[in-house]
């Protein structure tokens, strides 16, 4: 990536949204919506601001009778009016339970340029969570890894689809959420002369997420992360995240041997601008696998969620820091743009 040639379009688009972030910022401080906790793991729990009643300083007074409290015989329906039934006035009047089934699709992409050759490789990842209990979740995770390069010859191949059962709870303003999985090694390379491009693929997927979740891109392995996340509002617009794993991950065919820890840490925030809209910064590290001459990659990722009625959208960047991935150092310079769609269903 061509960092210097950026720099004049990178001006103009500071300025812009230095604008665009005046006006959130001052539209914000008069907006009425108050925002509910959300987890930092954003599939598992809607996160659309919730209203909630505003009230005013006084004396107490005694609340009014709830018209569903009445007794039918005591209610008198007016003239010429045809009486709700109370069991469908309560049916109408009750909350909405919270869905047992969401779907969320995430595509990051990265593009690498080199003298006379480039490479753009698209990660889709699919994710499906059904809820057995509000307490206990489980969620299927699978990712593809496509490539294409300057010569218009394209590559696809699997994943490790990733099942994991949750635990949450919450206390107060906390929330916690504790998870373990386990990985199918349906990620594979060949033996023959495509296998270097085949494990390079793998190699460009994982990068475009900073090697998080990186046993979702190794192949010929399996792994059993174990998963926890935090999150605590620490106002209406402003809830601090914190999320974390470690996973033994083992060779399972094609003369790979051994087993190694993989781990990662990431802390964030999300900031409530204006309504539906949020921002999401983050940064993560990651241990890597001990043969590795670098130990670690840190990694900075900025998003703009939508979080609407019907599910939450997200448009963000993660930039690779240091190396062997990151833009400075000698690193390769990667970085990821990453679009989301998740829906409730």
């Amino acid at each position: 990536m061509d960092l210097p040639c950026l720099c004049p379009k990178l001006g103009r688009w500071g300025v812009a949204l230095l604008v665009v972030g005046a006006c959130w910022a001052s539209l914000a401080a008069q907006a009425q919506t108050v925002a509910g906790p959300a987890s930092p793991y954003p599939v598992l729990d809607d996160s659309r601001p919730t209203a909630q009643p505003q009230t005013t300083p006084g004396p107490p007074h005694a609340p009014e009778p709830d018209a569903l409290s009445i007794p039918v015989s005591a209610a008198q329906p007016e003239p010429g009016v045809v009486p709700i039934p109370v069991p469908a006035a309560q049916a109408v009047a009750a909350p909405p339970s919270p869905p047992r089934f969401s779907a969320a699709a995430t595509l990051a992409v990265t593009h690498q340029s080199e003298t006379n050759s480039s490479l753009t490789v698209a990660t889709p990842v699919l994710r499906g969570l059904f809820r057995i209990r509000p307490e206990f979740l489980v969620e299927l995770d699978w990712g593809f890894a496509l490539m294409l390069d300057s010569q218009v010859s394209a590559s696809a191949r699997p994943g490790n689809p990733w099942v994991k059962g949750w635990y949450r709870d919450e206390h107060g303003p906390l929330q916690w959420y504790a998870g373990v999985g386990v990985t199918a090694p349906l990620a594979s390379v060949s033996i023959g002369p495509d296998g270097r491009i085949e494990r390079a693929l793998y190699n460009q997927s994982a990068a475009a997420w900073g090697l998080w979740d990186d046993w979702r891109w190794t192949p010929d392995r399996m792994a059993v992360p174990i998963l926890g996340a935090l999150s605590y509002t620490l106002s209406p617009r402003v809830i601090a995240t914190a999320e974390a794993a470690v996973a033994p991950v083992m060779a399972v065919r094609n003369g790979e041997s051994g087993t190694d820890v993989l781990a990662q840490v990431a802390v964030g925030a999300r900031l409530l601008l204006l309504h539906d809209f949020w921002l999401c910064p983050r940064v993560q590290a990651v241990l890597l696998p001990s043969a590795s001459v670098d130990r670690m990659q840190t990694a900075a990722g900025l998003r703009v969620e939508w979080t609407p009625r019907f599910g939450r959208f997200f448009v963000g960047a993660l930039v690779n820091l240091d190396e062997p991935l990151g833009v400075f150092g000698r690193g390769t310079q990667t970085w990821g743009i990453h679009l989301g769609k998740e829906l409730d269903l």
